[in-house]
């Protein structure tokens, strides 16, 4: 067998195959506190930071995750506030639920002009591909959801 420059023994280039990569997970729980919607802003970014999120969707689910607690903690009986996040390949989705019997069947209302709150829910609806409620486990509670889509995808 004749010697052969390195470069002419390599093996034959395959075509790219995309595999996707799993969906990162986390989940935190704060106590249902005006206090703990700093803190889950905190949290929620230094996840993001690590999975690499675009900074424009570490901005964008700081919103989110501000409106979600805050109501969970104004309009809702609960002790603790459980905030899930999945990174998936596409879409980045948050999951906040409370302990409370609160509110059933959010929706965005419009808010007086002089009003001073009453829009955060059409501030989700206006930055979230999609958004909505669902039971949480068990008996009580509500599980708030939003999914933002990554840049690029």
């Amino acid at each position: 067998m004749a010697l052969l420059p390195r470069s002419a023994r390599r093996a034959p280039a395959l075509p790219a195959v995309h595999v996707p990569r799993p969906p990162h997970r986390a989940e935190f729980e704060v106590p249902a506190q005006r206090s703990s919607v700093c803190v889950a802003r905190h949290l929620l970014a230094e996840w993001l930071r690590r999975w690499r999120c675009p900074s424009d969707v570490v901005d964008t689910a700081q919103l989110v995750v501000s409106e979600f607690v805050t109501n969970a903690v104004v309009h809702t009986a609960s002790d603790r506030i459980l905030c899930c996040l999945q990174h998936g390949e596409h879409r980045l989705r948050i999951e906040v639920c409370d302990q409370g019997t609160g509110t059933r069947g959010l929706a965005a209302h419009s808010a007086g002009v002089d009003a001073t709150n009453g829009r955060g829910l059409q501030l989700v609806d206006a930055l979230a591909d999609a958004w909505g409620d669902v039971p949480g486990p068990g008996t009580r509670g509500r599980v708030v959801w939003a999914e933002l889509r990554l840049t690029g995808a």
